[in-house]
């Protein structure tokens, strides 16, 4: 779960970093195979030069296909104080900015890179079945719900350290929404798919780690793997050093 950010600063000159997968994914199978490129709109590892050294690093990695999948309407959660459907509203027109400001960002993108935005991703016809069997470990598997407590916890730690005058029962609310719509789609239904490869800029949750174990490992076997994108600023050549 992510808080909207509304940076209006000058982004970095791009080319300045470059992004990798850290040293597990060199044993990885890349070339050819399937990725999803998860979008949280508003953060700014997905923005400017961070987003243009992942696309660099998803073109030398040769994949086949990565999909863009821009989780725009799944932040309406973040927009708090606002009217459900205006929180909407924001969300998704969030997602529209993302699209047209990283246009020509995303079109340096070597292979074949279709667009998916929340709201078509939840339309699949497997993901209702999928959320149902998530819906149903929670309220009755004590481990998986304690999983799901534990991702919770972290975020509304994070939000208590921004935020100390945060309702926490809401904020509880709102974060177990977020990731009770997020789990189905991005490991079970995602990995249905055949996608290989999740690509993001953070380690898996410990909800997600749980959801691909339990849905994905067995049922789905090498599908919807994790792939944590890392990132460090390249040298400046003498020339712009100085």
């Amino acid at each position: 779960m992510n808080e909207p950010v509304n940076d209006t600063t000058t982004p970095p000159a791009l080319g300045r970093t470059k992004a990798g997968f850290g040293e597990d994914a060199k044993q990885l199978p890349l070339h050819g195979r399937k990725a999803v490129l998860l979008i949280s709109v508003g953060q700014r590892y997905h923005e400017g030069d961070k987003l243009q050294a992942t696309v660099d690093l998803a073109n030398r990695s040769g994949f086949g296909q990565v999909t863009i999948a821009v989780a725009d309407t799944l932040q309406r959660t973040n927009y708090t104080g606002l009217p459900p459907e205006q929180a909407y509203a924001q969300a998704l027109a969030a997602g529209d900015a993302w699209l047209a400001r990283n246009a020509a960002i995303l079109d340096r993108l070597t292979m074949s890179h279709p667009v998916l935005r929340w709201d078509q991703a939840l339309r699949d016809p497997m993901y209702p079945v999928f959320r149902e069997r998530i819906e149903h470990a929670y309220h009755h598997e004590p481990d998986y719900r304690q999983a799901v407590h534990a991702t919770v916890a972290r975020f509304l730690d994070r939000l208590l350290a921004r935020r100390p005058d945060t309702d926490t029962l809401a904020a509880f609310h709102d974060c177990l929404a977020y990731l009770i719509e997020e789990l189905p789609l991005i490991m079970p239904t995602w990995a249905h798919r055949g996608h290989d490869y999740v690509i993001y800029p953070q380690p898996m949750t410990t909800a997600m780690a749980e959801t691909r174990r339990r849905f994905v490992a067995t049922g789905f076997p090498g599908k919807a793997a994790w792939l944590s994108l890392r990132f460090k600023k390249r040298a400046l050549s003498p020339g712009l050093a100085a």
